[in-house]
């Protein structure tokens, strides 16, 4: 009996100690090669493939530093989960580029001195103890380190846009260089800090910004890295010269073009003749005058005496992308943005033979255009055409090698400024045609790109930050030309907006019986189903208990 006990407890011991061996080596597995389940449609807790590449890209140690206090409120314990989750995912996919310390600054003046001076504050959070509302300071800032470079995330409070706030970080401080954007300047167009002011700051997270004159005649540094033109008022041939020259040379471009002016107090439509027009013509993209309608659009507001009103409003066209897994780098996973009076775009299939054309944003199939006389009042009763509701262009992505605007023309002279009577003895624009006979006009250009969008107002003022889709399309197209799809793919999983598909009205009719006569009937139909199967019981003698 003894010998027995002893076997049995020998048995059970080596049991345990197997079963250990093996949680073990399949803790040590698992903590390099692990899977989870992420059941969410657009996976939002599973870190995107372009993070993934950048970390397997590392090829140095980046050290990242969490300033986190450790005595929280309750409601924000599974915030802090969530981040320490994130970035136990970075450190495993980093394969050991990667390390993550943990910093409690509330008992370290020293320490929260330096956080000052990085930019990472205090936070003011609520609390409630004893039946009491109080206030209490709180650190919930990183600060992302490689070499002497240094990127801080101030407050990890907005865990939507988390990933790509720290993968755009890792980037930046990885990065050799960091790219120039440029935006054309001195000739009325939208102004980089004012109407553009949310897209500079946006951009300014990953590049440098700045504006470029040609007014004067000056070349385009080689050093922009991606041309906006947004729609430019006037230009003079030595303007558009330069442009050409720029794209010539291998430059990319945004063009953002408004065929019509809006007058937003009276809210009237005037035609303009764009002065990029004929250039883009030349590229093989048409810009007409005239405004797109849609019946799926966006909301405005508007004020009518004291209130301000909400109303659908035909001239908002809001682009939906119906299959957006399988759509260009730049609208992948986008879901829709809003073109507020936007035109039209047509394309040239002759002039754009050879290269590679792809439509970035169409309206709906239930869009019009108007031309002519432009009544933009929102109270007014629209009637679309029926006959000519189709969908319309809006923009467009042109790449391949693009053939001069000024191939078989001289180097247009840089326009004479009136000057002061005591500067005529020194002529600028002679010294400027001194030059431009030692420059030699480039007649074809490498393998570049451009985008044309036929409207220039979905970025300026508040429609990015009212219309998300907008920003994120806008920033997707300037990684294109720039970084690839390495940030586009996790901006866009953050610009969620779901609206609903434009139906015909027979459709909604269906939709709509199916809702009010749909149950009835179905319950119906079981009860007749029941009836059915007890009376067949009792014909073949079986008796329901």
């Amino acid at each position: 009996m003894g010998f027995k006990k002893v076997t049995f407890g020998t048995n059970y011991i080596i049991i345990i100690v197997l079963l250990a061996g093996i949680l073990a080596i399949i803790n040590a597995f698992s903590h390099r090669y692990f899977f989870r389940v992420d059941l969410t449609e657009d996976k939002k807790f599973t870190i995107s493939d372009s993070t993934r590449k950048v970390l397997s890209d590392l090829d140095d140690i980046v050290n990242i530093k969490v300033y986190l206090s450790k005595k929280l409120p309750p409601y924000m314990v599974t915030i802090v989960d969530q981040i320490k989750d994130l970035l136990d995912e970075y450190s495993i996919y980093a394969d050991g580029n990667i390390e993550i310390e943990y910093i409690d600054p509330a008992e370290n003046p020293a320490v929260q001195q330096k956080l000052r001076f990085m930019g990472i504050p205090q936070l003011r959070l609520q609390i409630f103890e004893k039946d009491q509302a109080a206030v209490t300071n709180v650190y919930m800032g990183l600060a992302v380190l490689y070499g002497d470079n240094k990127e801080v995330i101030q407050a990890l409070t907005d865990l939507a846009t988390l990933e790509y706030d720290l993968t755009s970080k890792i980037l930046r401080v990885t990065r050799s260089e960091v790219k120039t954007i440029g935006f054309l300047s001195g000739h009325e167009e939208l102004g980089l800090q004012t109407e553009l002011g949310t897209i500079d700051t946006e951009l300014k997270e990953q590049y440098f910004t700045r504006t470029v004159e040609t007014a004067k005649g000056e070349k385009i540094a080689d050093d922009i890295a991606v041309l906006v033109v947004a729609s430019p008022k006037k230009l003079s041939e030595r303007d558009l010269f330069e442009i050409d020259q720029y794209i010539m040379s291998g430059g990319k471009a945004v063009f953002l073009v408004d065929a019509v002016a809006i007058e937003e107090r009276g809210l009237r439509g005037i035609p303009v003749n764009s002065p990029i027009t004929g250039l883009l013509e030349h590229y093989g993209v048409k810009v007409p005058t005239e405004l797109v309608l849609d019946r799926l659009n966006a909301n405005a507001s508007f004020q009518s005496g004291p209130y301000t009103v909400f109303v659908p409003y035909p001239f908002w066209v809001r682009v939906v992308w119906q299959d957006p897994d399988s759509a260009h780098p730049i609208t992948n996973h986008l879901e829709s943005m809003v073109l507020p009076w936007a035109g039209p775009l047509e394309i040239d299939e002759e002039r754009t033979k050879g290269k590679t054309v792809a439509v970035l944003a169409r309206s709906s199939e239930n869009s019009w255009t108007q031309q002519g006389f432009f009544d933009l009042n929102p109270q007014q009763n629209i009637m679309p055409p029926v006959d000519q509701l189709k969908q319309r262009i809006m923009a467009v992505a042109v790449s391949g090698k693009f053939t001069s605007f000024f191939a078989d023309k001289s180097i247009p002279p840089v326009e004479k400024e009136q000057e002061p009577e005591e500067d005529k003895d020194t002529d600028p624009s002679e010294e400027q045609a001194s030059a431009d006979e030692e420059r030699s006009i480039l007649k074809e250009s490498p393998e570049t790109k451009i985008i044309v969008v036929g409207n220039s107002r979905f970025i300026s003022s508040n429609f990015p930050v009212q219309f998300d889709g907008n920003r994120a399309f806008f920033l997707n197209a300037i990684d294109w030309f720039t970084l690839g799809d390495y940030l586009i793919n996790i901006r866009s999983r953050e610009a969620g907006e779901r609206p609903l598909q434009m139906v015909s009205d027979r459709a909604k009719t269906v939709i709509r019986a199916v809702n009010m006569l749909g149950v009835p009937v179905l319950l119906a139909i079981f009860g007749l189903i029941v009836l059915y199967l007890r009376r067949r019981r009792k014909r073949l003698g079986i008796v329901l208990k």
